[in-house]
């Protein structure tokens, strides 16, 4: 690939290292506390379900310190797993219950059915299987950073944890309850299924490279699943000289999960490889250029490319920054994102409408003195909803003050539009501060965080109810900002719709 393409947009050099999230883990006597024994990559227990419970996820009236609920706004949207203050919850829409899947007891009884993660411990990035039935999540032990491990937890109270090793990304399958785990030594498939063992194999073991250690091979590793979930595209590092002053390269690849040999579809000079995705047809792959393997570099937005599977020239989309949140696809085979560089986010951002195939773009206009952040197309991939704050106008690393950055926050408004631009409005009733929209699966509503809560609105307006809260300790307004202005909620919560 040339390099000349990297001056297809412009990319501040500055020598702000973007900083990567450790995640080194092995919780070997912690695990065994709670599971009764030790365990070896994965163990499984089952722990009795809460009087009560019946087929659901376990629940019991909240606690003390418990978060505020309100089940009844939340009737007939499904299930809603959400952290507050390092403890998970389920919120039942059925039932209308709550669970409390984890305690923040030394007690490691288990007479309630759920995990007691102990004191600074805490768990993180609930993400559902697809039919809902398995709810898997991060563990981090706060007086331990690098200590992290990964549980999976049933309806019946089953519990699976991943004990060895370091790991990173991991991902449910679309089409399955199967479970692609990025680790040290390589990417692990896992199908829970009430065992002791469960069903766990490694899909493709980690190349052996003198430049990267195990932790750092887990970290890199990106891999994204086909919309059949029969295969899963993932990118290596290719062992090199680490005295080699060109640095590494990069090779994108996919492999059959029922099998086979891994199939290289391209090699990146002395570039990384960050798998963004699919076409939404499974005919082809999108993917990050990740410069120089550089952080400051990426901090300040990459190229989007993609490439149809047996051709060995990508496209290049457009170049914006790498936050999974800001990417949607519609199942025509449209792009949403969030185009435009530079680590700021307040200013110099826009959503833009992308043939993955073809690479045609419609950029879509702003609302007048605003950029556009945190789009979400409905399912039927015929209306956006995003969020419009004030265009700074300027590049600039900082806004200001505390008071200038609340101002800031509370210009965060919620708009809807059509996927074609047209349409376009905002929703006032929803209030000031929003972040990060979800569509219900039928375009009735949309979910989102306001006043570190979770809220709900109709999608034509009305009364928004606040659902549960507060969901983090931050508090915007004391100056927890994010990384320059960039808050992702998807590690707090997770959204189950039938």
């Amino acid at each position: 690939m040339d390099r000349r393409d990297r001056k297809v947009m412009r990319c501040d050099t500055r020598k702000l290292i973007l900083s990567s999230v450790s995640a080194a883990l092995i919780l070997m006597t912690a695990l065994s506390l709670v599971c009764g024994h030790g365990l070896s990559g994965i163990g499984s227990e089952t722990i009795p379900a809460r009087a009560g419970a019946g087929s659901t996820m376990p629940s019991s009236s909240p606690g003390p310190g418990s978060p505020e609920v309100n089940a009844a706004a939340f009737k007939g949207q499904g299930r809603l797993a959400f952290v507050c203050q390092g403890l998970l919850y389920v919120l039942d829409g059925g039932t209308g219950e709550i669970g409390e899947l984890t305690h923040g007891s030394v007690d490691m009884a288990n007479s309630l059915g759920s995990l007691h993660l102990g004191p600074g411990r805490a768990a993180s990035q609930p993400s559902w299987s697809p039919d809902g039935h398995w709810l898997a999540f991060r563990y981090t032990n706060g007086s331990q950073p690098a200590a992290e491990s990964l549980w999976i937890m049933d309806n019946a109270g089953h519990v699976i944890g991943m004990t060895t090793g370091s790991f990173g990304q991991f991902s449910w399958s679309p089409a399955g309850n199967t479970l692609a785990v990025a680790k040290d030594d390589g990417l692990w498939l896992v199908t829970p299924n009430g065992t002791l063992t469960g069903d766990m194999r490694r899909l493709v073991p980690a190349s052996a490279s003198a430049g990267i250690n195990a932790a750092q091979a887990a970290l890199s590793t990106s891999f994204a699943w086909s919309p059949d979930g029969k295969t899963l595209a993932y990118s290596v590092t290719l062992p090199f000289d680490p005295k080699n002053s060109e640095g590494p390269s990069d090779a994108l690849y996919t492999v059959a999960v029922d099998g086979g040999q891994p199939v290289r579809r391209l090699v990146t000079p002395r570039d990384g490889i960050i798998v963004a995705g699919w076409w939404p047809d499974g005919r082809g792959l999108l993917y990050w250029l990740d410069w120089d393997h550089s952080g400051s570099l990426k901090a300040d937005g990459l190229n989007l490319y993609s490439l149809q599977l047996g051709n060995t020239k990508p496209k290049l989309l457009a170049n914006g920054l790498t936050y999974p949140e800001w990417l949607s696809l519609s199942p025509r085979g449209r792009l949403l994102m969030v185009t435009g560089g530079d680590r700021m986010i307040w200013h110099n951002k826009s959503l833009a409408m992308i043939d993955v195939a073809s690479g045609s773009m419609q950029e879509l206009r702003n609302p007048a003195g605003c950029v556009a952040l945190d789009p979400s197309l409905s399912a039927d991939g015929h209306r956006i909803a995003f969020v419009a704050p004030r265009d700074e106008g300027k590049y600039s690393d900082s806004i200001g003050g505390t008071g200038a950055l609340a101002a800031w926050v509370a210009s965060r408004t919620l708009w809807i539009e059509n996927a074609d631009g047209s349409g376009a409005h905002p929703l006032t009733s929803a209030g000031q501060g929003i972040y990060q929209p979800l569509w219900s699966r039928d375009g009735s509503h949309i979910l989102y965080v306001k006043d570190n809560s979770l809220w709900l609105i109709g999608a034509d307006g009305g009364e928004p109810a606040k659902i549960c809260g507060r969901i983090t300790t931050d508090d915007l307004t004391a100056g927890n900002f994010g990384y320059y202005g960039f808050i992702s909620y998807d590690n707090q919560m997770a959204w189950f719709q039938p």
